[in-house]
């Protein structure tokens, strides 16, 4: 595979010999790779339940960090606190003029625990429908003092069923398994207010299809006649876990960081066994190429993630937030892989790369015409907007017939759902991606598309907003962003390849770009564990009227619109004062010599 890096364009046959050394390190790179260890090592994690903070979850960090000693890779054992919420045993009775008949539930993460709780059930039947937000209102005021068994599942869903005062809510999972969620709003270990606003402690509970089918059922024929006695065990809890770091030192300081969570739901083998045991092997195989490599790669299990709503990752970003910023020149996140039936390649994606990059890569791992790469929208271990970590990157292996893995968070995400093939092809696509960050001269950003698709965004939003809600006053600052962008690019593409400063240029720039299109708040918080799109605190304004909202959610809408609005104008000036002063000083140092 050729990439055509942006900025190597015009090089002539200094760019053709940089290609020529990069397609030989990468098949060095694929080559080295063993399926039959990845195999052994993915084996040896299915054989722990490893949930944060126990016993097994700390022997399996163990066995990585051990690893990366035997393989003489320096490795730190980061010792941390997390709020962990395990659920237990939940189940429910249902009972319809004395005839009674238990189900069995799965609570889910930072669910409310009740002892027995009695209540009518009733069935949300707006759950099957898109409500605007007066008609939610509306839809909730059936829900005081009952059992709501729903097919609604979100963070924000329960928030308002607690507050519209339902006493427990048991939802609907589109098959006949038991499959854990998570209620939290909290991205990672809470701060004070946290405590009290963002963790509804609401009952919260799974049950299969088939049987919230048959419940939905008997709901039917018996409307206002269905009680219900809930029943959910929590085990929530700060415990301590173990983070191995490794590193390996590249010619520059600069890194690429390398991620996957080692916690687990039951034997958790794609997710996320095989993640781990492919960050091994890569961590191995670039190890003996080290000579080879001019960035730097860090490697990072952590838990967490399930069980503790990202609080791992969180808290890597909270203690490394400094280097994170300074030096992370991307971020390749390792989520559900080697998955038995994957035949299509994707990613989720900062979008900073530009769709030329992505086209080329993904050419070579699908048979057809790859998908577009989607943008990242907030979600799982993307903690590292607010560093200003430009590219992150998560690769998406899933099915053509766009049908999910079953097994994802259940009892069946055993050792035969992992496909020795596809995870060697899995591990081939993160060791590419490896190398493309570690290896170019010039990071592959494509600073002029990402305005394009800021500028996308924004249209999309403006479209969807009616009058009380404006962006007029966005578009003239984002043209000047748009014209002093293009002139630091051009100033950027006449800079020398040796110049050492070349990654810092980016990271200033481009991940600035990101931050401000992925983010609502401060860079030293962590905006809300939910997932958002792109310039989140202005969508949220998408679609709303007076006649379809209530009029005290309407002017509070409104307050943020305007905030995050001037916000936005704000950064953007900031980024291009910080373009400007980077070009004068290129200048200065021109006149100097």
């Amino acid at each position: 595979m050729e990439i055509q890096f942006e900025n190597n364009k015009g090089k002539g046959d200094d760019n053709m010999g940089d290609q020529k050394e990069f397609r030989k390190f990468s098949e060095k790179i694929s080559a080295g790779l063993s399926t039959e260890r990845m195999m052994k090592d993915i084996e040896a994690f299915s054989h722990l339940n490893r949930y944060t903070g126990s016993d097994e979850g700390e022997r399996a960090a163990e066995m990585i960090a051990q690893r990366m000693e035997e393989l003489g890779i320096p490795v730190m054992r980061e010792k941390y606190r997390i709020y962990r919420s395990l659920p237990g045993e939940a189940s429910v009775t249902v009972t319809i003029q004395g005839t009674a008949r238990t189900f069995a539930l799965t609570p889910y993460v930072y669910s409310g625990a009740v002892r027995g709780l009695e209540a009518e059930l009733i069935f949300d039947e707006k759950s099957l429908c898109k409500c605007e937000q007066r008609e939610m209102e509306n839809r909730m005021k059936a829900f005081k003092n009952k059992i709501v068994l729903t097919y609604e599942s979100s963070f924000s869903f329960a928030c308002e069923a607690k507050r519209a005062g339902a006493l427990g809510v048991l939802t609907i999972w589109r098959a006949d398994l038991a499959h854990h969620g998570t209620l939290g709003g909290v991205w990672g270990t809470p701060e004070p207010e946290d405590l009290v606003c963002h963790y509804p402690r609401i009952p919260f509970a799974e049950v299969c299809k088939s049987d919230g089918e048959e419940i939905r059922e008997l709901l039917k024929k018996n409307p206002g006649m269905v009680h219900a006695c809930l029943r959910v065990e929590m085990d929530d809890r700060i415990v301590s876990s173990m983070m191995p770091i490794a590193r390996i030192e590249g010619k520059s300081k600069k890194f690429v960081l390398v991620s996957g969570h080692y916690d687990s739901w039951y034997e958790g083998v794609t997710d996320n066994g095989v993640a781990n045991a492919m960050m091994m092997e890569l961590a191995r195989i670039f190890q003996e190429n080290q000579d080879n490599l001019n960035r730097s790669l860090v490697f990072s299990w952590w838990s967490g993630h399930s069980d503790g709503r990202y609080s791992g990752s969180t808290w890597y970003y909270d203690q490394h937030w400094e280097e994170l910023k300074e030096d992370c020149v991307a971020h390749i996140n390792l989520d559900i892989c080697g998955c038995k039936g994957s035949d299509l390649v994707g990613f989720n994606t900062s979008m900073l790369e530009g769709k030329a990059f992505d086209k080329e890569f993904l050419k070579e791992f699908n048979d057809e015409e790859p998908i577009p790469p989607v943008p990242m929208a907030r979600f799982a271990d993307q903690t590292f907007w607010g560093a200003d970590v430009p590219f992150a990157i998560m690769p998406k292996f899933s099915k053509k017939n766009k049908e999910t893995f079953y097994w994802w968070h259940t009892k069946e995400d055993s050792f035969d759902k992992a496909d020795p093939e596809i995870v060697l092809r899995d591990t081939n696509v993160i060791a590419k991606l490896m190398v493309i960050f570690a290896e170019c001269k010039r990071l592959p950003a494509d600073m002029e598309g990402f305005l394009n698709i800021m500028e996308e965004r924004l249209q999309k939003i403006e479209k969807d907003l009616n009058g009380d809600f404006k962006l007029s006053s966005i578009w003239p600052v984002f043209e000047k962003l748009r014209k002093v962008i293009e002139k630091f690019v051009k100033e950027l593409e006449l800079r020398r390849d040796d110049d050492e400063n070349l990654d810092d240029y980016v990271l200033k720039t481009a991940g600035e770009l990101v931050r401000i299109t992925y983010t609502s708040g401060s860079q030293y918080h962590q905006d809300p564990a939910i997932e958002e799109p792109m310039f989140p605190g202005l969508s949220m304004a998408m679609g709303l009227t007076r006649e379809n909202t209530s009029e005290d959610y309407y002017l509070a809408v409104q307050t943020r619109f305007v905030r995050q609005r001037n916000r936005l104008i704000g950064q953007m000036k900031q980024i291009m004062e910080s373009c400007e002063n980077i070009m004068y000083r290129w200048k200065m140092d021109e006149h100097t010599f």
